[in-house]
């Protein structure tokens, strides 16, 4: 096919002419685009989040999303409730169950999970402790364990691997130390024995020789570790919404996933992981190799564990931290929700 210079110069003349109009329906797309805030950590966990945001999945859906990032899991719930952010990703936590409780606070989705073989949270040891003994999760009574706050994460590991190796809470002495920097310079110096803590937090100091891994929580107790919310009126009025941040969200939990896990479920790395660790990588802080075996395992349908938050919940009343909430029917949102199968 031959293209004359007039018929060229007609193709460039629609295409000026077609531009300005493109331009526009571009700029009134935007201004169009519903604004959001979300709420979370700079955590591996919220991949999924980063993923969707880096690949204008929130765009596509019409949302123009702005990521507000927190110090800690317990202030994402409060500032859900009171509308500082309008969705937030976050660690199961006290704070996120009693906003629960009081009507204000739904949850719409799941983000991560221990799982066997990724590597979200672990117990280290001091090397003084492990050299008098403090060498596997059954050897724990007796000796002081850091936690980041008591009824966050952290706290509810160390509850589990209790029951599961048979002593009681109680037989160690909990150190809730507010930070994980905190956590890793007390236990990294011996001023406490272990410490349950995010592998992305301690790879360098076990690099170092300074902390021993007993090993990840997830080869011992699965469990749901964080999931997606939103305020109480914004699931009951703003369905519309809710749906879009869900749809885009999945979408990046979905390449997230499928960049780490086989067709088994197993760790693996696929062809896209590359391009999935730098963009974690870039929201985080961290470089691609400090990142790059230190995967958590995050539903690629942001399906929720129901039965762990109903135990989780259970759990936290008997330890005098939740007043209110006997079941998880108030906490858990079934209009948005994807149980777990079997669930």
């Amino acid at each position: 096919m031959c293209i004359t210079a007039n018929s060229f110069k007609a193709v460039a003349r629609t295409f000026l002419a077609l531009a300005p109009l493109v331009i526009w329906a571009q700029a009134a797309a935007w201004a169009g685009s519903i604004e959001i805030k979300v709420g979370l950590l700079r955590s591996v966990q919220n991949a999924g989040v980063f993923v969707a945001q880096e690949k204008g999945y929130f765009a596509i859906e019409g949302l123009q999303a702005q990521l507000v990032f927190f110090n800690g899991a317990q202030q994402i719930p409060m500032a859900v409730a009171s509308h500082q952010v309008d969705f937030g990703a976050a660690g199961t936590t006290v704070s996120l169950f009693k906003s629960a409780s009081e009507g204000s606070l739904r949850v719409i989705g799941g983000v991560a999970r221990e799982a066997a073989g990724y590597q979200l949270y672990g117990l280290a040891v001091s090397r003084p402790a492990y050299d008098a003994g403090l060498k596997r999760y059954q050897d724990l009574p007796g000796h002081s364990v850091a936690i980041a706050t008591v009824g966050a994460p952290a706290h509810y590991s160390l509850a589990l691997i209790a029951e599961r190796y048979g002593f009681a809470l109680s037989d160690v002495q909990v150190l809730p130390l507010e930070s994980y920097a905190n956590m890793v310079s007390m236990v990294s110096h011996g001023q406490a024995d272990a410490a349950i803590i995010p592998a992305t937090a301690m790879t360098l100091e076990i690099s170092r020789g300074a902390l021993k891994l007993i090993g990840w929580i997830g080869d011992e107790v699965p469990w749901q570790v964080s999931v997606i919310f939103t305020a109480a009126d914004t699931a009951d009025q703003d369905r519309d919404t809710v749906m879009r941040f869900l749809r885009a969200y999945r979408r990046g939990a979905r390449e997230y996933h499928d960049a780490f896990v086989d067709a088994d479920g197993k760790r693996a790395d696929g062809p896209t992981a590359p391009n999935i660790l730098s963009i974690v990588a870039q929201y985080i802080g961290q470089s691609v190799k400090q990142i790059k075996d230190e995967i958590a395992y995050v539903d690629p349908d942001v399906r929720l564990d129901v039965k762990d938050i109903q135990r989780q919940i259970k759990w936290y009343r008997a330890q005098g931290l939740l007043d209110t909430l006997d079941h998880a029917e108030a906490a858990i949102d079934k209009r948005y929700v994807i149980p777990l199968p079997g669930q």
